[in-house]
């Protein structure tokens, strides 16, 4: 199959990620991916790797990976070609562990340097259409006292889609949606998520996603808290998703809250998520984990929790070592082939087509009035509109 084909990018429509025109609605299937050993798990000087994380990406049936972040001083051609190749579509977050909005120094840590960085990573993922959309910020506020963060991450908004716009008329550069990753569904999330969409799109954020592991053990809408999530989002106009799930509470993790995000009540308002997460680390939460040969000293993660041998489901022995296969990993298999028929062709309202949303000034009424303030500027627009035309 032409890869072009296989990943045309995304584009928003209303409350709804869509695919291949405005016709198909896009659900993300998909997993946290970070592996212990690099800050950037997608850069061109892992493709031995990858190719191999791949094969095992396809056989869960993923079509998206969550990356935390990139190094943009590396390539990243192949691998991203690679990945669409697979069907696979990633977003990740513009800041890097070196330049980020800093939660507890908001408006120093956002200054032209800071700005310049982000811009970089928007120039590498702008060119693969495989890239979901960028996120503005990831979990900056988890607190109240972390609030005022607010009005610092929507003028990196602001600044982002203005740079995207400028360089898509100097060179044709795809313009990607723009999005936020909370640190919760709570109230205190949703209140900031009405400030981030509030004004028109070139202020705006284009999706939003959260962490979620409200649903423990076996449970159902009413006791995990979804209901109540429905009944909170359900008036949001930007696509939802998911950035991290799957509560640990149960061993092996059975995921029936993938057959409930994924069901027709969820899916009119969020489109799908990702399980937190592929590799196993000490937390304990990974779908499989890999063994390297000549590490005779090394005690394999999953041991260092308190399950056991149960929690194996298949060894492969595979160049470099032993991967482990873990129950997890079958379960979720399993439940994203359940609900693979989710994704369908819909016929998007007229109002959600035209991605309509209450078009209101910033300085508007409202709870954010008192506690946030987008701050202008730190960008250089004249010398920046002269370096692009160049």
């Amino acid at each position: 199959m032409n890869a072009s084909i296989t990943c045309p990018p995304i584009r928003v429509r209303g409350r709804f990620l869509c695919q291949r025109g405005d016709r198909t609605k896009f659900f993300v299937r998909g997993v946290a991916y970070q592996v212990r050993s690099t800050l950037d798990p997608i850069s061109d000087d892992r493709l031995a790797e990858l190719k191999n994380d791949i094969l095992l990406f396809k056989e869960l049936g993923l079509n998206t990976l969550f990356v935390y972040c990139i190094d943009s001083t590396k390539d990243h051609t192949e691998a991203m070609k690679l990945l669409e190749e697979a069907g696979i579509y990633v977003f990740t977050t513009v800041s890097t562990p070196f330049n980020a909005i800093n939660r507890l120094a908001p408006t120093e840590s956002y200054n032209p340097d800071t700005m310049v960085s982000f811009f970089k990573t928007v120039g590498i993922m702008a060119s693969f259409p495989n890239t979901l959309g960028l996120l503005a910020g990831n979990e900056l506020i988890n607190n109240d006292a972390t609030m005022p963060v607010a009005g610092v991450l929507k003028a990196v908004v602001r600044d982002l889609k203005k740079y995207m716009k400028l360089q898509n008329e100097a060179n044709g550069q795809r313009v990607l949606p723009i999005g936020y990753n909370a640190a919760t569904s709570s109230a205190r999330d949703q209140e900031v998520l009405e400030y981030l969409t509030v004004g028109d799109d070139e202020i705006s954020i284009d999706f939003w996603a959260c962490k979620n592991y409200d649903w423990k053990e076996i449970s159902d809408m009413t006791r995990s808290g979804y209901n109540d999530l429905l009944h909170r989002f359900s008036g949001t106009t930007i696509p939802m998703f998911f950035s991290e799930y799957g509560n640990t509470s149960h061993q092996p993790r059975l995921f029936q809250e993938t057959t409930a995000l994924y069901s027709p009540a969820m899916s009119r308002v969020f489109s799908g998520g990702c399980v937190y997460e592929f590799w196993q680390s000490t937390n304990g939460y990974g779908l499989v984990e890999m063994l390297r040969h000549g590490s005779d000293n090394q005690v394999p993660a999953y041991r260092q929790n308190p399950d056991d041998e149960s929690k194996i489901s298949e060894r492969r022995e595979i160049h470099g070592g032993m991967l482990l296969i873990f129950k997890d990993f079958v379960n979720y298999k399993t439940k994203l082939a359940e609900v693979s028929s989710v994704e369908v062709e819909v016929v998007i309202e007229a109002a959600e087509r035209e991605g309509e949303q209450v078009q209101t000034d910033t300085k508007a009424s409202g709870p954010w009035q008192a506690k946030f303030r987008m701050l202008e500027s730190c960008v250089d627009w004249h010398e920046m509109e002269g370096i692009l035309s160049r």
